[in-house]
């Protein structure tokens, strides 16, 4: 029992020693690498015939054939590849007639796809609530993006799914639960990152 306190501790002690050396420095964002998100907060992952199949037909680029789930990609992919969330949103009937979020098809969505790993659906769900009710506003702040009137001359599909979609992103990795995050040294200097230089990482 004692020893197994004193691993425990030691543990700990080594753990915290790590995070208080990260040293933090919000004009070096070069250090982050945004896209590497995905690797910090579990999630089943893998090849996924909907994301794919809609990327192939919005030339739009994931990172891997092995990294094809949503939260594969960053906020800012998600926001650009407008024509790609929505072709995955319409596959899965998660919008109704107005483009609104549909929570019933969210919640029949995750219970059917993902109910060997409880923990992600709940993280998931309580996600797309807290973005339910945003989509609206969201909407409008999107058209006024620097990134959007950039690309203006690109191709852009109505942006709800991908609004909500970025929200989602967002708020799964902010609040990923302790017992599903990575504890590399990446994803610890990307966290400690996020929380001292908010607003320069879109994703968390």
């Amino acid at each position: 029992m004692v020893r197994a306190t004193f691993v425990i501790c030691l543990a700990v002690a080594q753990l915290l020693g790590r995070l208080s050396a990260i040293r933090v420095h919000c004009r070096h964002v070069e250090r982050i690498h945004e896209d590497h998100i995905h690797y910090c907060c579990k999630h089943p992952d893998g090849h996924d015939e909907v994301t794919e199949m809609c990327a192939k037909q919005t030339s739009f680029r994931l990172p891997s054939t092995e990294e094809e789930a949503m939260e594969d990609v960053t906020v800012d992919q998600a926001m650009v590849g407008t024509c790609w969330g929505k072709c995955v949103f319409d596959h899965y009937k998660l919008l109704d007639s107005n483009d609104t979020l549909d929570m019933i098809a969210v919640h029949t969505h995750y219970k059917k796809y993902h109910k060997t790993d409880p923990e992600y659906e709940t993280e998931m769900l309580n996600a797309f609530q807290k973005c339910h009710s945003n989509t609206e506003d969201a909407a409008s702040q999107f058209l006024s993006l620097p990134i959007v009137r950039a690309f203006g001359t690109g191709k852009f599909c109505k942006p709800a799914s991908s609004v909500i979609l970025s929200c989602v992103i967002y708020n799964f990795f902010h609040n990923c639960p302790q017992s599903r995050w990575s504890n590399s040294t990446e994803c610890e200097e990307t966290r400690a990152f996020a929380k001292k230089c908010k607003d320069v990482l879109t994703t968390m």
